[in-house]
C-alpha cells in the first residue's frame, strides 16, 4: 500500500536565503544526527532533492529536509533551493511525518512522540486514521505510542539498542514503573528473548495476584535463569523428537522396500514401533515439563 500524502505538493521551486528559513516548532527531529556523510556528500554533488518549506507571518518555515538544511548550512551556503508550498500545521506535519517514515530517519521513540502529538495532542486524527496515511497498521502505531509510557531509563535503553522494541512492549503489562525498570535491566545484562519475556512477565503478573508484593531485583536473576533451563530443556526435547520422526520416516521407506523379506520386515517393523514409542514418550515428557514450571510458580 502506497504512503497517502495529504495532498500533492504543488509549488515552485526557489533559491531561498539560508537565514530566513526557521525550522518548524514541531520538527520531528529533535536530535541532530551525525551529518559528516551528508556534508560530504553536498560538498561534491550538491543538494539532489530540495527541502520544502512553507510562508509563515515574515520567515519561511521548514516543514521537511531539516538535515539536509543543517548539512548545507554547516557547508557556510547563503542559500538553498527550496520547494515552496502552502500547507497548513496538519498537513505540514503530516508531510514531515510522511518524508522521514519513507527515508527510516526516525527512531523508534521520534516515531512514538510524533505519533502521540499527531493522536493525542494535536487532536488530527485517530490512530486508524494516521495508520493509513503513513501505511502501517493501527497496531504499529498504538505500540510505538504505548511505549512512551515506559519509565525514562527503558525507554534509553530501547533509545540505544540495549534492549528491543518488542521485548520492551511485553513490559507494558507490568504495572509499577520500578519493576519495569529492574526487569528491563536484567533483560539487557541477561540478554533474554522476547519470548522469555513473555514467559516472566506471565509468571510475575500471577505472583503479585496472590501476593500483592513486588519482587526484590536479585529475585529476577533466578526467575530468568529456570526459564533460560526450561527453554533449553524443551529445544533439546524438540530437537530429538525431530531426529525421531525422521528417522521413522526414512524406516518406512526401507520397509516399503522389503515387504517380500518378511524376517527383515519384522525386525525393521518392530524397530519403527520402539521409535513411534520413544517419540510418544518425549511428548509426554515434554507437557510434563512445561506443567511442572507452570506449577511452580502459579501455586
Amino acid at each position: 500500500m502506497a504512503i497517502e500524502y495529504p495532498s500533492k505538493l504543488i509549488g515552485t521551486i526557489e533559491e531561498v536565503d539560508i537565514r530566513d528559513i526557521v525550522i518548524s516548532p514541531n520538527s520531528l527531529r529533535s536530535i541532530m544526527d551525525n551529518l559528516e556523510g551528508l556534508i560530504e556528500s553536498i560538498s561534491k554533488i550538491g543538494l539532489l532533492q530540495p527541502i520544502v518549506v512553507r510562508v509563515v507571518d515574515d520567515h519561511f518555515e521548514l516543514i521537511a529536509g531539516v538535515q539536509r538544511f543543517n548539512a548545507c548550512r554547516k557547508l557556510g551556503w547563503r542559500k538553498i533551493a527550496c520547494h515552496m508550498v502552502e500547507l497548513d500545521d496538519k498537513n505540514s506535519f503530516e508531510v514531515s511525518l510522511i518524508e522521514n517514515i519513507q527515508r527510516k530517519s526516525l527512531s523508534i521513540l521520534q516515531e512514538g512522540m510524533a505519533f502521540k502529538k499527531y493522536v493525542s495532542d494535536f487532536g488530527w486524527g485517530s490512530v486508524s486514521e494516521l495508520a493509513k496515511k503513513i501505511s502501517k497498521s493501527p497496531s504499529y502505531v498504538s505500540k510505538r505510542i504505548r511505549l512512551l509510557e515506559l519509565p525514562s531509563e527503558v525507554i534509553n535503553l530501547v533509545s540505544e539498542s540495549e534492549i528491543d522494541v518488542s521485548t520492551a512492549q511485553e513490559l507494558l503489562t507490568i504495572k509499577d514503573k520500578q519493576e519495569q525498570e529492574n526487569l528491563a535491566l536484567m533483560i539487557k545484562d541477561g540478554h533474554l528473548t522476547s519470548r522469555n519475556v513473555r514467559q516472566l512477565v506471565n509468571h510475575l503478573s500471577y505472583y503479585h495476584k496472590k501476593t500483592e508484593m513486588i519482587l526484590e531485583p536479585e529475585l529476577y536473576t533466578k526467575y530468568c535463569s529456570e526459564i533460560e533451563q526450561q527453554d533449553n530443556l524443551l529445544k533439546s526435547i524438540d530437537k530429538a523428537i525431530i531426529a525421531l520422526k525422521i528417522a521413522v520416516r526414512k524406516l518406512i521407506t526401507v520397509i516399503d522396500n522389503n515387504e517380500k523379506e518378511w524376517i527383515l520386515y519384522e525386525i525393521l517393523m518392530h524397530h519403527k514401533s520402539v521409535l513411534v514409542a520413544q517419540i510418544d514418550l518425549l511428548i509426554k515428557e515434554r507437557k510434563k515439563a512445561k506443567m511442572l514450571f507452570s506449577l511452580r510458580y502459579m501455586t
